[in-house]
């Protein structure tokens, strides 16, 4: 037989099944409002200018993975407009 024998590491060119399927697992997000004793979700809630707003930001994936959500920016508006936003949440680096 003969060949070639190098000292360089072969790199696969295959991505293994079980780390495709851990990867590609379907994520539920969600942004919940709840009352101010946080004992019950509020399913249409409507808010004043500068009244406090209970919010749970949450994620979850079949089976449970450790995961945690980390929200950068929330904005509220008067209705479906874009127009004006009021920001709840903002990032500052």
């Amino acid at each position: 037989r003969t060949g070639s024998v190098s000292s360089g590491a072969i790199q696969p060119t295959w991505v293994p099944f079980s780390s495709t399927v851990t990867h590609r697992r379907p994520l539920r997000f969600a942004l919940d409002a709840y009352d101010s004793t946080w004992s019950s979700r509020l399913h249409h809630p409507t808010y004043s200018l500068g009244e406090l707003i209970h919010v749970e930001a949450s994620v979850g994936a079949d089976p449970p993975l450790p995961l945690r959500v980390f929200v950068d920016e929330c904005v509220a508006t008067p209705g479906a407009a874009a127009w004006p936003k009021y920001r709840l949440i903002a990032h500052n680096g």
